[in-house]
């Protein structure tokens, strides 16, 4: 009694604290989805991450482009016969047009743009990503309040049924071990209650937590089932476009392209160059600007093995990012063909789970009927009690969880933000 006493405690406490830490509006999953793509921090920062992959892209075309700049020479010179000492300070501008480099600029900006493109899908994979926990939380508490609802109605039961007994037991002294039965049976049954109460507002708890916002969940996860790819085969087919997959294609070709920029390492970088120059004489007077040059630099070639060992770098960089794709489309195509086998699974025992509770109430009925004329004991009227409860929550858990089957079947495609945020038909999500 004591220990009910203090999870029923617990409980409410939990639930005053949760309540009280913000204001919460009330919406349904859709509606946070769509503030959560539009406002959520690790979108803005995917988008920001993206934005700066833009930004690489063109300093590395600006490194192809004509430069222009201004240097100085500054120091102090004791004169010769006849000249003057003291400082001076020797401006010069250079403009300059790269016109050879062993391809590396262009390898640069190729790798450059691969990992723009790598960035701009990792924004729809982050998107994906917190779109699916979201709904784990939210499908949760939709569980949680499900079972809520199973567990007030047992314990209605139970207060009925320990009336029935206590009833009888004041006529009948020798019933009254059927009202500590029935009464212990009861205090479990709240305390069961208790707990799925703590257990809800920790899933709303973790809803708020996603969604960075003080939400109030109402309503029930939708379902994706239209959604769906019709057969296995479709599904499995979808792979190469899902956004781990396009990362790690995108990837293979950014190393690629480090390895093409590396492999001409010891081919030097040729620059043309006109300049407007300023001098010094020897008798320590100084022209500003007063001459004019054209030359043809040439970049000393990097010799002492540091180019090499970049070219190394690159090739090893390469072959692992195979290796990784290779890994993440096979390991991708087995979770889905999991997820579809368990989908159905759980789709076939949907009806057979309806049967039995169907069943379980008509048996509990009969029971309770030959426990009013004293052909059966109080134990077996309990046990039949909790079978009829526990065949409820059974149905209510498989319910859930082909629900929380077709979000992840969806988030392993990469199309659950698209097909919830966008109103899109099932066809258009899945092409």
């Amino acid at each position: 009694m004591e220990t009910s006493h203090a999870i029923r405690c617990a409980a409410l406490l939990c639930t005053c604290l949760l309540i009280g830490t913000a204001p919460a509006r009330a919406q349904i999953f859709s509606d946070v989805v769509e503030s959560l793509l539009e406002d959520h921090p690790r979108i803005q920062s995917a988008e920001s991450v993206a934005e700066a992959g833009k930004s690489e892209v063109a300093a590395a075309r600006a490194a192809r482009q004509p430069q222009v700049a201004l240097s100085a020479d500054a120091g102090w010179e004791e004169g010769g016969t006849g000249g003057s000492s003291g400082t001076y300070i020797l401006p010069e501008i250079t403009a300059s047009q790269l016109l050879f480099d062993g391809g590396r600029s262009a390898a640069e900006i190729r790798r450059s743009r691969l990992r723009a493109q790598a960035l701009r899908v990792q924004e729809d994979r982050v998107a994906d990503e917190l779109v699916a926990s979201l709904a784990q939380a939210w499908g949760e508490w939709s569980r949680q309040c499900d079972l809520i609802e199973i567990s007030e109605a047992q314990v209605a039961a139970l207060e009925q049924l320990h009336g029935l007994v206590s009833e009888i037991a004041s006529f009948d002294r020798g019933r009254g071990s059927d009202v500590v039965l029935v009464g212990s049976r009861l205090e479990q049954a709240r305390s069961a209650l208790d707990a799925r109460r703590i257990a809800r507002e920790d899933a709303r708890a973790t809803v708020r937590e996603i969604a960075s916002a003080p939400v109030e969940p109402v309503g029930r996860l939708p379902s994706l089932a239209s959604f769906l790819p019709e057969t296995l085969s479709e599904a499995t087919a979808l792979v190469d476009a899902t956004p781990v997959v396009q990362i790690s294609e995108l990837q293979i070709g950014e190393s690629d392209a480090a390895v093409s920029g590396a492999k001409n390492w010891w081919q030097p970088q040729l620059n043309l160059e006109v300049a407007r120059t300023s001098e010094r004489t020897a008798l320590g007077d100084t022209h500003l600007f007063n001459a004019f040059g054209v030359r043809l630099r040439a970049v000393s070639l990097p010799f002492g093995g540091g180019g090499r060992a970049r070219l190394n770098a690159a090739r090893a960089t390469a072959s692992a990012a195979r290796f990784d794709a290779e890994q993440a489309r096979q390991s991708l195509t087995d979770r889905i063909e999991r997820l579809w086998m368990l989908g159905n699974q759980r789709r076939d025992r949907l009806p057979r789970l309806a049967q039995v509770v169907v069943e379980a109430d008509e048996a509990r009925d009969i029971v309770q009927e030959q426990f009013r004329i004293g052909r059966r004991s109080i134990l077996d009227l309990l046990s039949y009690e909790t079978e009829r409860f526990n065949a409820r929550s059974g149905l209510a858990n498989e319910q859930h969880d082909l629900i929380a089957l077709e979000y992840q079947l969806m988030g392993a495609l990469g199309r659950i933000d698209f097909a919830l945020a966008s109103g899109a038909t099932p066809m258009e999500t899945l092409q």
